[in-house]
């Protein structure tokens, strides 16, 4: 019966996240788009015309369609809890963008509606879908390196001067993302959330506490555009995030797992150290992981959204995800301006 049951989505904003979550759906094989909606009447022609469905700049010709199942929201974070909140009024799942809100108040709202009116939310960590992701979950599961003891993250980059007026590709202009009540704040917000959903996914730890100093140095934005956060988690292991958006040079990204027994580098490849015998690893020396990402992160998060709201269960990556990210982010943002550590 559900072989051929497609979750027919309205995609709500048009922009640059958009365009790669729309060739998401379009490649699922059990959901496709049904229309889709941006206030700039160029932006929900273009993605209308490449996907041959309705397009509009109103949000409730859109929501107004009985046909439309779910929306996938690609708006300014400012936006994303008001959007899912009608939505939802209007009988819609959601798929939402990160991070789900702003502050925690709005996202306890879209996680309460959500709940009352019996669909399904879930936040768009599609990282979660990295081959290399998965695998080292389940080598920390396995306890390959023992007992996690520390996590780091390093994100530095240098966004160009036109990032903030048009994101990487200039697709949409707007210049939310310089205002720290429509983006809720800089490149921790903005990018680092991805990082800190993935290290909770892997790691099955949460942040209990956190020191974090923060400042706009080289940027026209009132944003941060560099942070330094330590972590505390719920099994006494340590962490620490490094993140900028004004790193001049070549990029750095790096996310490390320390545990009791050995560590692991996530990226391409995967690299594992342990000291413990493991089929497939070497003891006592680096391994490098080679793994093929044989499927689209979007399309595989899209198609579990769907089986989900299809079985009427709770998708993989759930609104309290969101909250929980979105949890230690204010808490990272509240120390900052407080100078002291602040407990979640």
């Amino acid at each position: 019966m559900m072989e051929n049951r497609r979750l027919r989505v309205g995609i709500i904003g048009c922009g640059e996240i958009a365009v790669h979550h729309a060739k998401g759906i379009h490649g699922a094989n059990n959901a496709e788009i049904g229309m889709v909606m941006d206030v700039v009447p160029d932006l929900a022609k273009d993605l209308g015309e490449k996907y041959n469905v309705p397009y509009t700049t109103d949000i409730d010709a859109l929501l107004n369609q009985k046909d439309i199942d779910a929306v996938y929201i690609a708006t300014p974070h400012h936006l994303h809890a008001p959007l899912t909140v009608k939505a939802v009024r209007a009988g819609k799942h959601v798929m939402v963008e990160k991070p789900m809100a702003v502050n925690l108040t709005q996202a306890k709202e879209m996680i309460d509606e959500c709940r009352k009116a019996e669909v399904v939310l879930s936040v768009c960590f599609v990282l979660r879908y990295l081959a290399s992701t998965i695998r080292a979950r389940e080598l920390i599961q396995r306890e390959a390196i023992g007992k996690v003891i520390a996590i780091e993250t390093l994100a530095m980059a240098e966004k160009p001067a036109s990032y903030w007026q048009g994101g990487y590709t200039g697709r949409a202009k707007s210049d939310w993302r310089t205002s720290k009540d429509k983006s809720g704040g800089g490149i921790l917000i903005m990018n680092v959330s991805h990082n800190i959903d993935t290290m909770r996914y892997i790691t099955g730890l949460e942040v209990k506490r956190v020191y974090s100093e923060y400042d706009t140095f080289a940027t026209p934005v009132e944003v941060e555009d560099t942070i330094l956060c330590t972590l505390r988690y719920n099994n006494g292991a340590v962490g620490c995030i490094e993140a900028s958006s004004c790193a001049r040079g070549k990029g750095v990204e790096i996310d490390k797992i320390y545990g009791s027994e050995g560590q692991i580098v996530l990226g391409t490849p995967l690299k594992v150290y342990t000291t413990r015998e493991m089929e497939g690893l070497k003891p006592n020396q680096w391994n490098e992981i080679t793994l093929e990402q044989t499927y689209d992160l979007r399309t595989r998060y899209v198609e579990e959204f769907a089986q989900a709201v299809f079985l009427g269960k709770e998708p993989p990556i759930t609104g309290k995800d969101g909250y929980a990210v979105l949890e230690v982010v204010v808490a990272a943002y509240k120390s900052g301006q407080t100078h002291a550590p602040v407990s979640l």
